[in-house]
């Protein structure tokens, strides 16, 4: 079935992402260690595709706290 349309409609089945290919992670610049982040915060930000460019890694929406590390500029996989 082809929806020919970005958003996906109901019946649509896609597979998930693949856990083995690596993403070119760049954190964000502001986040330092002890910086206080809640749900949404932008931690980085991975390129996607040609369609939708540059995709934001966020915090969970219920997240709180403090950041204890912050992963350099690099790939890595979904995992």
């Amino acid at each position: 079935m082809n929806s020919n349309s970005v958003f996906i409609p109901r019946g649509v089945e896609l597979p998930s992402l693949d856990q083995n290919k690596e993403w070119h992670f760049v954190p964000n610049k502001d986040l330092r260690v002890g910086s206080l982040i809640t749900g949404g915060d932008v931690l980085g930000t991975v390129y996607e595709n040609t369609l939708f460019k540059v995709h934001k890694i966020m915090a969970d929406p219920v997240a709180r706290g403090k950041v204890v590390e912050v992963f350099p500029e690099s790939n890595y996989t979904v995992s």
